[in-house]
């Protein structure tokens, strides 16, 4: 029976604005979403990542004149990030949401809803009846940076919007990566180094990508860079471990409301009313930060603010003069070349030669941040691919269809089990070791296995093997709960330690494997217990992690992991 015609559709659910890309595989017509409800007649390669509750459900553009408006939801997935004192817009969605009682995953997936909903429509008008007999692949893509909760928690956004199961989650900076090489390829060759700088909604992400016959290697992180072994087919490898910060065009946003309180005061502005406030920073999302050249004024619209001379507010219109405009882009400026910088010297102490950068994201697009590194690496090309807006979207898709380019991956960080192993008196303290009255052995605990190694290369779709034992009286069931763990630290400890942290909890479940296929003993007690060794596999996906149960080669099926 043949196969589905199917269709794969990115979705860049971003900080300040989402996109979604789409193509029918077999076809080389990828398309983006460019018409929004409420938008008018107005284009955009992304919609506004904004819901409000405000009498009915409002998002994206329709929430433009709304009152209370959810902003960089995202955010709140990543505690870390959430709580940021850089990230004023999560902080005040926070308690919007506290003050409504709602969950943010749940939010979110409201607001993944409309977004999937909204698509959805579009290519029931493009293929009418048709549709029904296609299958509908999402690829939903996620920071390199976050943690496996918060991308889990993205997985629960996506399953309450509708999205089916087996969506995949892409790291944001390798789709982009995938779409700069797929669509620019006369700007590269074999042994360039090349860096991508991802400036999008909250983060600054940077990309390098080399072009060697040697090793290939992935690292997924902020900067992400590459060996590429060829470039027609495209197949990329790691060149040197990345770094982030938080620098992108969400922080140009807080940098203006900053500005705004200082020059109304804050209680005055914050009295605003709702839809003034929202229109003035809608017009300064879409007209002020992409025009930005760095030596203009500009006049930003408040309407029924009235006319404060003081603060050059007439008629409607506040003037924002270019020392102003400067207070706000500089520090944001000097941080992407400060990033930039230091990848550039770490390609550079790894003994390659940067060629090109190249720039993606909404803040990648700005001609400004363009000048501004090409006056600052003027030996460098620095480039910004077509569409770099929708970078993300657009790779996450060729990504889909084209899973062989990235070969191997780095891992970001250590994980393993914190566990209890034999007593060794070569090895261990006389004081640390414990009796076990089952097996009538000496064990210690509080011992780590690690199985996977912070700057370990593992082959894309490799399966990793974590073995585990468990000795267990005949009337318990065989089903067990076991706890992950990681490390960021460089050196992973041997012993349980404050940097060691959990990752998830895995529960294996082997009660309809025959008990006849384990080996049962006998302890000097006359209590009979079973030992049962069982494996945990692992596969470190783009964005997700993969478990699988197997005892004795076989598999038992996938195994759900909570975090």
């Amino acid at each position: 029976m043949a196969s589905k015609p199917r269709i794969v559709i990115g979705l860049d659910f971003g900080t300040t604005y989402s996109g979604i890309a789409w193509v029918l595989e077999g076809s080389n017509d990828l398309e983006v979403i460019r018409t929004w409800p409420g938008g008018g007649n107005s284009t955009s390669q992304k919609v506004p990542t904004t819901i409000s509750y405000d009498g009915s459900t409002k998002w994206g553009y329709e929430t433009a004149y709304s009152g209370e408006v959810l902003r960089a939801m995202k955010l709140l997935l990543e505690e870390s990030l959430g709580t940021a004192p850089k990230y004023g817009p999560a902080l005040e969605s926070k308690k919007i949401l506290k003050k409504m009682n709602k969950d943010v995953v749940d939010v979110i997936g409201e607001y993944l809803q409309k977004l999937v909903a909204y698509a959805t429509d579009l290519l029931d008008r493009r293929f009418g009846n048709t549709l029904n007999c296609m299958e509908l692949k999402y690829v939903l893509t996620v920071p390199a940076v976050w943690s496996d909760k918060a991308k889990n928690s993205t997985l629960k956004a996506a399953a309450s919007a509708g999205i089916p199961g087996d969506v995949s989650l892409e790291s944001e900076p390798e789709a982009a990566a995938i779409y700069c090489l797929n669509n620019m390829t006369h700007s590269v060759k074999k042994n360039d180094a090349i860096l991508v700088c991802d400036a999008g909604g909250g983060t600054v992400v940077r990309f390098l990508k080399l072009i060697l016959q040697c090793r290939i290697q992935i690292m997924i992180q902020d900067l992400i860079s590459y060996h590429v072994k060829s470039v027609k087919p495209l197949k990329l490898g790691e060149a040197t471990e990345g770094t982030g910060d938080i620098c992108g065009s969400a922080i140009l946003d807080r940098n203006f409301e900053q500005l705004l309180h200082g020059l109304f005061g804050y209680r005055s502005y914050t009295r605003l009313s709702p839809n003034t406030r929202n229109h003035a920073m809608q017009f300064w999302q879409d007209r002020v930060k992409p025009d930005y050249d760095g030596d203009r004024d500009f006049s930003v619209p408040f309407p029924g603010a009235g006319n404060r001379p003081h603060i050059k507010l007439k008629g409607g219109f506040l003037e924002l003069d270019k020392n102003q405009m400067r207070h706000i882009f500089e520090p944001v400026m000097l941080d992407i070349e400060r990033l930039v910088r230091s990848q550039l010297a770490s390609l550079s102490a790894s003994g390659y030669s940067t060629k090109t950068i190249f720039l993606i994201g909404g803040l990648g697009s700005s001609g400004y941040l363009l000048r501004r590194l090409k006056d600052a690496h003027p030996q460098t090309n620095v480039l910004q691919p077509p569409n770099a807006w929708s970078a993300v979207a657009r790779g996450a898709v060729q990504h889909a269809l084209h899973v062989d380019q990235i070969e191997s991956r780095i891992a970001r960080r250590h994980y393993g089990v914190v566990c209890n192993h034999s007593y060794k008196p070569t090895v261990h303290r006389p004081d640390e070791k414990y009796w076990d009255y089952l097996t009538e052995k000496w064990g210690v605990a509080d011992r780590m296995n690690w199985y996977i190694n912070k700057g370990q290369s593992i082959a894309e779709h490799e399966r990793i093997k974590l073995p585990f034992h468990r000795s267990v009286p005949l009337s318990d069931a065989l089903a067990f709960h076991s706890k992950l763990s990681f490390c960021d630290d460089e050196d992973a400890p041997v012993i349980k330690s404050s940097g060691v942290h959990k990752l998830c909890t895995v529960k294996a479940d082997l009660n309809s494997v025959p008990k006849r296929l384990f080996k049962k003993c006998r302890n000097s007690k006359g209590r009979e217990y079973y030992e049962v060794p069982y494996d945990l596999v692992l596969t470190l996906t783009s964005g997700d992690i993969v478990f699988e149960l197997e005892f004795n080669g076989v598999s038992y099926g996938s195994v759900e992991a909570s975090y």
